[in-house]
């Protein structure tokens, strides 16, 4: 096992060279830093060798106390993990050992469609399932929608305009923060520091910010992609009350299926009315699962109180 930051310029160039040929926007090198500057982390990686080559997972590491602590990066649906053949989606043995050994408590999100999860409860830790939602955007049209958005898009799509600009940022991050706040949760940052973190990433990252602009001429909704072709992920999304996402989402979907987008995944199927709203585009439900390993009973009281977070 070999540990490494990904703010040293010979951790990056190792982190690079191990990701280069696996496209993952969630492994980029910005995206992980960004986040880090964002939750006040570093970025630890570790890497072992595994059968066939390689296997690394970068994580946003810190100090608890005496022990260190290693959670996936917030925001980001899966954890940035490379592994030596993705046809075999499992974890290897070595780096959850390895993980075990220098974390007193880990967590980490798998990818979709890795569903055997046994090597990681045999070795004590815990898995729990998640949700996703996916569109074939071959497939997808009008026609496969539910009534209620159907009727929404066809009503009011004239009225609205698509664009992409990245300049968009403070407005899809003030987007963003309202729709934290109306499911009563805070949002994961200031709006102020969240808009400069998806300017950026729309520069010089795996991102995209489109928005639909309405003829009054605001812009009512917004979505921040994360794109490595032919995938791509509704990452972070916001807009007023009324039609003005469901218009976005058809004239988005139009638009990615012409430039060779096969997949759109929508990031998150867990909050029941978000999960309702995405339900009614005929979507398929994909499951993936969040593991967490605690060496101690200890350690999960301790996670507990204030201070330590």
């Amino acid at each position: 096992m070999i540990c490494y930051r990904l703010e040293d310029p010979e951790g990056r160039r190792r982190w690079e060279a191990l990701q280069a040929a696996r496209t993952s926007p969630f492994a980029h090198p910005e995206v992980l830093l960004g986040l880090a500057r964002l939750f006040d982390r570093r970025v630890e990686i570790v890497e072992v060798d595994a059968e066939g080559g390689s296997a690394a997972v970068a994580l946003l590491a810190r100090r608890a106390g005496p022990w260190r602590w290693a959670s996936h990066p917030p925001l980001l649906p899966t954890s940035p993990l490379i592994v030596p053949d993705t046809s075999v989606p499992v974890l290897p043995e070595r780096l959850l050992e390895a993980l075990a050994r220098r974390y007193a408590r880990v967590d980490l999100h798998l990818p979709p469609g890795w569903t055997d999860v046994r090597p990681a409860l045999w070795r004590g830790w815990r898995a729990h399932p998640l949700y996703t939602y996916e569109i074939d955007l071959e497939q997808t049209s009008l026609t496969h929608w539910s009534e209620n958005p159907r009727r929404l898009f066809r009503k009011a799509a004239t009225n609205y305009r698509l664009i992409e600009d990245a300049r968009l940022a403070p407005v899809a991050a003030r987007l963003v923060a309202t729709g934290y706040r109306r499911h009563h949760r805070p949002p994961p940052a200031s709006a102020e520091r969240l808009a400069a973190l998806i300017q950026t990433l729309a520069e010089t990252g795996p991102v995209r910010l489109f928005g639909v602009q309405h003829a009054t001429g605001e812009t009512e909704a917004t979505v921040v992609l994360m794109v490595a072709p032919p995938r791509v992920w509704y990452w972070l999304a916001g807009s007023v009350p009324g039609p003005a996402m469901t218009v976005l989402l058809g004239h988005l979907w139009s638009q990615l299926r012409e430039e060779g987008f096969r997949w759109f995944d929508f990031v998150g199927a867990n909050t029941p009315s978000i999960a309702e709203f995405k339900r009614r585009f005929n979507p398929t439900l994909r499951l993936y699962f969040r593991l967490t390993y605690d060496r101690s009973p200890l350690q999960t009281l301790l996670r507990h109180v204030p201070g330590l977070h």
